[in-house]
């Protein structure tokens, strides 16, 4: 058996025409409902030979409803990536600069402003990997433990962890969304 590759022919002629492989000539075809995933099997009327003819392109597919679903959901997961880096980019530089707010916070944490810079270097980093596309899931993903560090630092304070969970659930999402980065980037 051999293998062809027919070009796409005019819709007016259809597959009525003869085609040469190797040695040999190939009758012409008759389309048989047997599809293999992209691919449609033609069948010789009389030797039943098989050529497998990759036509995708001239399918007709309806893109439509999924194009505009896919572009909404790409607008919105950018839309949160902005506003998580934004969010972080304030709380890490506030952090960093010393602000006597999170000065304060951190002292009463207890466990020394060391902890103020190396949260405040993470939320400014995150930030701005949020706002790499290559780099976004690992932003995500680096911002899940340290916001349930921040909603235990806020019970252990005394204060409501609202804020770290929504911010935690946002990064999750965002991480959850860009799995597929994730995946291609440690199957290598």
């Amino acid at each position: 058996m051999h293998v062809l590759r027919l070009p796409h022919a005019p819709p007016d002629k259809g597959l009525d025409a003869r085609y040469e492989c190797s040695h040999e000539t190939i009758a012409p075809f008759d389309v048989v409902p047997r599809t293999v995933g992209n691919s449609r099997a033609l069948v010789n009327n009389t030797g039943g030979k098989a050529v497998i003819a990759n036509d995708t392109a001239t399918r007709p597919t309806v893109t439509t409803p999924t194009l505009q679903r896919g572009r909404v959901a790409i607008i919105a997961l950018w839309v949160a990536q902005i506003a998580l880096a934004a969010m972080f980019l304030f709380a890490g530089g506030s952090k960093l600069a010393g602000a006597p707010a999170m000065v304060n916070l951190f002292a009463a944490i207890g466990l020394g402003q060391w902890l103020r810079y190396v949260t405040g270097a993470i939320e400014v980093s995150s930030a701005v990997a949020l706002l790499i596309p290559s780099s976004a899931p690992f932003g995500a993903l680096l911002l899940v433990p340290t916001m349930l560090g921040a909603a235990t630092a806020n019970l252990f304070l005394g204060q409501s962890p609202a804020v770290p969970l929504v911010l935690l659930l946002i990064a999750a999402a965002v991480a959850w969304t860009r799995r597929n980065q994730l995946q291609s980037v440690f199957s290598h």
